[in-house]
């Protein structure tokens, strides 16, 4: 596949015009229709816009033999390492709010067989409501896909 088909096929893909693309690229449409027909190529920071605008490398744009798979497989790749960051931070930040429950139903059971101080089981109330809220606000975030 030429640099023109993949700058044809990217556009189409898009439903742009020549008209469109070249407004979004700051050129003229014949530009567009020069590059499309392999007759001019494209100056080196058209190729970086159109590879940013467009989420494509420019090994795939300015290689005959990258397909679009391997744009494609690339882009996969990209999304399942964000996944993981995001599965990872979430598996953190679920920690303290778990823990913040437990030490408080154990601290709150000892207060109650040993020590009599209302400010202590007040303060370890406090801290079990701060981990109800931040496991509530936790789960909403995974509700919404944050």
């Amino acid at each position: 596949m030429t640099l023109g088909e993949k700058l044809a096929g990217i556009r189409k893909d898009n439903n742009l015009t020549q008209e469109q693309f070249a407004e979004l690229l700051r050129v003229s449409r014949q530009s567009v229709s020069k590059w499309e027909l392999n007759s001019a190529y494209p100056e080196t920071d058209k190729l970086i816009r159109i590879s940013k605008t467009f989420h494509c490398s420019l090994d795939y744009l300015l290689k005959d033999e990258i397909e679009q798979m391997d744009v494609t497989l690339a882009a996969a790749g990209e999304e399942a390492h964000r996944d993981w960051t995001k599965a990872v931070i979430l598996t953190y930040l679920s920690f303290p709010p778990v823990f913040g429950w437990i030490v408080g139903i154990f601290s709150l059971v000892h207060q109650r067989r040993c020590v009599h101080n209302k400010a202590m089981t007040a303060l370890t109330v406090l801290g079990m409501v701060v981990s109800v809220a931040l496991t509530a606000a936790m789960a909403v975030g995974i509700l919404l896909g944050l």
